[in-house]
Order: C-alpha cells, then structure tokens, then sequence
C-alpha cells in the first residue's frame, strides 16, 4: 500500500455521466511515467514541515521562512489533483482506493500515536484518561469546533498528532474533488463554474465565521485547488515539454509574485494548522490560498528538477516524498521521546518567541533520522509478518 499523502496515480472520479456528455467523453490514456520532480519536491515540503514543527526561531525569521515556502500546504493539495487521469475508475472505486491509501493509515497512525503518547503523559505528566481522549477528538472535531464543544485539548498528546489535520482535509476534499473533476475538466465553462462554486461554498463560510467538523468548511476550497492541479495535469503544465528558457522565466515570475503577496500578507494563505482564513483578510485567504497553490507549486516543481541527477541526494528526497504520510505522523511522537531523553521539552510550533534556541536544531536531526529508521523498521517488520503468513506449509510425511 502506498504512503503517499496526495498522490492518486492514475485515477478518476464517476463515470456515470449524462448522456450528453458522453460525446465529450474520450477514452482512458494509457498513464503516464511519472514525473520524478514532484516526488522530489514532496520529501522536501516534508522536511520543511517537520523542521517548522520543531525549530524555536524568533517570530521574524519564521515570517522570512513563510515568505520563502509558505506555499508548502496549498502545493500538497495542488499535486494530489495533478496526477489525476479522466475516466480510469468510478466514484466508489477511486473513494474505496482513497480510503485504502489514507483512511486506514490514518487511523492506524493516529490511534497508535495516540495511545503511545497518551500513556507518556499519563506517567509522566500526571494527565487522566479524559486529557487524552480529548487530545484525539479535538483532531477530529478540529481544534475550533472542539473548543465549542467543550472537549479542547491542544496541549500533551495532541501536539503528537495535530499533523492529521491535514489528512482529514484532503480525504473531505477529495470526497467533492472526485464527485466533480471529470464533469469539470471537460469543458473550458464547465470548470470555470465549478471551480468557483466551490472557491464561494468556502468563502461564504469564511465571511459568516461558520465553523464545522471534520474540515467541512474548507473542503470545497481544497477540492478547488485539487482541481487547479487537475487541470495543470491535463495540460502538462509540470513537464519539461515548453522550452528551457521558458519554463525558467515563468518559474521566476512566479515565485516573484509569490514572494511579494507573501510579504504583504505575512501569514496568510498558509493553510498552516487546518486554518484555511484569518481575522484580517477573513474570506479573501481562500483566494489567496489558491493562487499560492499555482504559483508556488509551478516554480517549486520546475526547480526541483535540478536535483534529479545528484544521485543519493535524489534517492533520498524521493524516499521522504514517497513516505510523506509516515513521516508527518511519526516524527511528533519520536520528537516527543527525543526531548523527553534530552530533557528537553518538545518544540511544537515555536513562532512566538522572541530568540531563536539552537538546540532544537540537533532535536531536527535526530528526530528525522530516528523517524526514518521507525519506518524501515515497521517496514521490515511488516515484509517479514506477510512472508511468514504466506509460507507454504510443509506437508505432512
């Protein structure tokens, strides 16, 4: 199973279209080699994502690491539409699939992580069995929405865990995504209606504060820019097919611009945390979301094709991007333990603070190359439980 957090391989949403539109229907492609860059790109955003998680700056040289790759979380959700193929599977079959390559793990991941660091805080901390079980509804209710409810949790086991957030978007997100991507992306007007459907749906919930579980309220939204990402993909626009030297100004015009709106907007259209809009540009974040996840994605992309040929520094990156979802769970609670062997307390999230504490620089360390050796070891582990389950059994003489 693969676990990968946003890619969808060859897949499709409902074939079961309207007579009229089965004359725009075309066959399924054959699918496509895939592009090596993306999955290079990815083990970088990731490793970006758990360094944001870990490190203690001073507040401006984190607004400076926002300005510089604050597009990360918008480009995950543009690059789980790309990989997109029209037609290859049905509605349920592809949301069956989806529930196969992130719904399990997920729960998997987050229950697991849950109990381990649950029974840490319990000992060691002192925390009850309620602390806990609020640590793990407040990831699913979302932190808002829990708050409301009276259950919020944001401290113990849930910095462990609140990475989840972002799975249980793009899974809601893809619900609508694949409900509507092959009706949109056959006609020029069509996606232009949808995709703004979907883009006012998020906004109008932004506009009137309306807060909802599960992410419903950014859902439409992050379908939208699934489908943003769609269209590049049928359009080829991540290939290396247009000329060299249009592809570098393009790239450059693009992260200009990115880095301009950044600096004007700070933190804005980050996605950071599950928080899709803010106090200040309330609705307007959505938009401002959505253009990142194009343009930020297009020169992030197009520059990581550099890296193909740099040999185990490639194989490394491709590794972290095709085990996106392994490390984004996993390194909360081996950080957790890290620090607790340091005697040090974990660094979630330190934007806040007023110096910068280099120590956590040695905490990434670790905790990256102690998270990787968890996942071989669990894959290991895993290889040898499937063989010995599917050992022949000797007969009897």
């Amino acid at each position: 199973m693969s676990a990968e957090i946003v890619s969808n391989g060859p897949a499709a949403g409902n074939t079961a279209v309207r007579s009229e539109d089965k004359a725009v229907q075309s066959p399924a492609k054959p699918a496509k080699p895939r592009m090596l860059e993306q999955d290079i790109a990815k083990g970088i955003a990731m490793i970006l994502v758990i360094a944001l998680h870990t490190l203690t700056l001073d507040k401006g040289i984190y607004y400076i690491l926002g300005g510089l790759f604050g597009f990360i979380m918008p480009f995950y959700f543009f690059m789980a539409g790309y990989n997109h193929r029209p037609y290859r599977h049905t509605y349920k079959e592809i949301i069956l699939k989806r529930i196969k390559q992130i719904g399990i793990p997920f729960f998997t991941y987050s229950l697991s992580i849950t109990a381990i660091s649950g029974a840490y805080y319990m000992i060691a901390k002192g925390y009850t069995f309620q602390k806990v079980l609020n640590s793990y509804l407040t990831l699913l209710l979302t932190r808002s929405f829990a708050a409301k409810l009276g259950v919020s949790q944001t401290t113990g086991p849930y910095n462990c865990i609140m990475v989840g957030w972002f799975i249980i978007m793009l899974f809601m997100a893809s619900l609508i995504f694949y409900a509507v991507v092959d009706f949109a992306l056959s006609k020029p007007g069509r996606f232009i209606s949808v995709f703004t459907a979907l883009m006012i749906t998020t906004m109008v919930f932004a506009h009137f504060d309306i807060i909802l579980p599960l992410h419903v309220c950014e859902a439409p939204a992050v379908a939208a820019i699934m489908l943003m990402g769609a269209l590049f993909g049928q359009k080829e626009l991540l290939s290396p097919k247009l000329k060299l030297w249009i592809i570098i100004v393009n790239s450059i015009v693009a992260y200009g611009l990115f880095i301009l709106l950044a600096s004007m907007f700070k933190d804005a259209g980050f996605i950071s945390g599950g928080n899709m809009w803010n106090k200040s540009l309330k609705e307007w974040t959505v938009v401002l979301s959505a253009v990142y996840s194009i343009i930020g994605t297009y020169s992030f992309v197009h520059a990581c094709r550099c890296l193909i040929k740099t040999g185990f520094v490639c194989k490394a990156l491709v590794w972290c991007g095709n085990n996106s979802l392994r490390l984004l769970f996993i390194h909360g609670v081996v950080q957790l333990f890290v620090c607790a062997i340091l005697g040090l307390e974990p660094f979630r999230m330190s934007y806040r603070t007023q110096a910068n504490d280099f120590r956590t620089f040695y905490v990434l360390a670790i905790e990256i190359a102690v998270s990787v050796l968890v996942i071989l070891a669990i894959g290991f582990l895993k290889k040898l439980i499937m063989k010995k389950l599917h050992m022949p059994r000797k007969k009897k003489a």
